[in-house]
Formats: C-alpha cells, sequence, structure tokens
C-alpha cells in the first residue's frame, strides 16, 4: 500500500535514513464523550494533503507499507480529512514494513 506524509524539509531525510517515531496527534473533542480525541503514532494519508489539511511541512514522503487494508483499518482516524483517509499509525508498525522516499518538496519553501 502507498500512503504519504507531509513534514519539514530539515525532518525528511532523517526519516528515510533512521525511520519514523511516534508523535501524539490532537483531533478535537469526541461529541458524545466531550473529551479530547487524541491518537500517538505516525500520521499518514492515501494521498498528499495541502499544507492546510496536515501537518506542517513543505516535503511529502512516499511511504510504500508492506501492510493490507485490514491492518490498517485499525488506525484509521475517520471525519478529519475531507476527500483523504487518514491512518495514526505507531511507528513500531511502520518502520520494519516500509520503503521511504522523498517524493517532492513544495516550491513555495
Amino acid at each position: 500500500m502507498i500512503l504519504f506524509h507531509r513534514t519539514l524539509v530539515s525532518l525528511a531525510r532523517a526519516i528515510v535514513k533512521e525511520g519514523f517515531t511516534d508523535e501524539k496527534w490532537g483531533f478535537g473533542d469526541d461529541e458524545q464523550t466531550g473529551r479530547a480525541l487524541t491518537a500517538v503514532g505516525v500520521w499518514l494519508t492515501d494521498r498528499p494533503v495541502d499544507l492546510d489539511d496536515g501537518p506542517p511541512g513543505a516535503a511529502i514522503l512516499e511511504v510504500e507499507l508492506e501492510a493490507s487494508e485490514e491492518e490498517l483499518a485499525a488506525f484509521e482516524i475517520h471525519g478529519v480529512l475531507e476527500g483523504a483517509r487518514l491512518f495514526v499509525v505507531p511507528a513500531g508498525f511502520v518502520n520494519p514494513r516500509a520503503n521511504v522516499r522523498i517524493s517532492g518538496v513544495d516550491a513555495r519553501s
């Protein structure tokens, strides 16, 4: 499966060389419980997202991940992005199964 990760240009090479690290992501409050929705892992999407839709950074990493749709389903975050699927996957799951390359850098950076 091919997924994408937006990051700072300064971090892109380190991720390609050393792998991802987990980060904590917040998604606002749960409508039913009122508690904050958070997830820890690597932010991955099924298509490259705009600067306004994802994490900060001008570099787009292409992540070829050896995982099935079923395996990733547990990590999908619904209702955050319009027109893209979002997964927050533990780095320990991603790193041994992924080939990562820099697929582009936003020319505006």
